[in-house]
């Protein structure tokens, strides 16, 4: 199973502070070591169409200064995804992938739609709920057959 992720409104979320600004969400790092023994995991984030590197740099830059060994530790083990005009160009023909992303453009929602893979969709808004990557990582146990092992460990 591939598990695509997006990063501002994902990964990123607002900062407490002051939240005109981006920071790295609530519960970011434990999804990142929850999924990455569990499924190939790609950027899906207009920051690095292609480029690993680039949304490393974005997330670095909105981290906070004490998390950012972990972050780079588990995020350099996440691949960058390929397209040209819409990320859902780069899901897998055979559809075995989640994908987290806040908000999809309406063209790939429109392919997402035409081929019934909405439900492959994982809707998550760190801005408007600062604690909902804890709730993706429930689904994607769930989806990806890691519920009773994760348990276990």
């Amino acid at each position: 199973m591939k598990v695509f992720l997006d990063v501002d409104g994902v990964l990123l979320g607002c900062d407490r502070d002051r939240p005109s600004r981006l920071a790295l969400a609530d519960h970011a790092l434990e999804l990142l070591a929850f999924v990455l023994p569990r499924a190939d995991v790609f950027w899906l984030a207009p920051q690095g169409r292609g480029d690993a590197r680039a949304v490393l740099d974005h997330l670095v830059q909105h981290t906070r200064a004490s998390d950012r060994e972990r972050l780079l530790a588990l995020a350099a083990k996440v691949r960058a995804a390929e397209w040209r005009a819409l990320r859902t160009e780069a899901l897998p023909a055979d559809g075995a992938f989640v994908w987290l992303d806040d908000a999809p453009e309406p063209g790939e929602l429109a392919m997402l739609k035409g081929r019934g893979w909405l439900d492959r969709w994982l809707w998550v808004d760190t801005r408007e709920s600062p604690d909902d990557l804890r709730r993706a990582q429930q689904v994607l146990a769930k989806r990806l057959g890691a519920g009773v092992a994760s348990q276990q460990r």
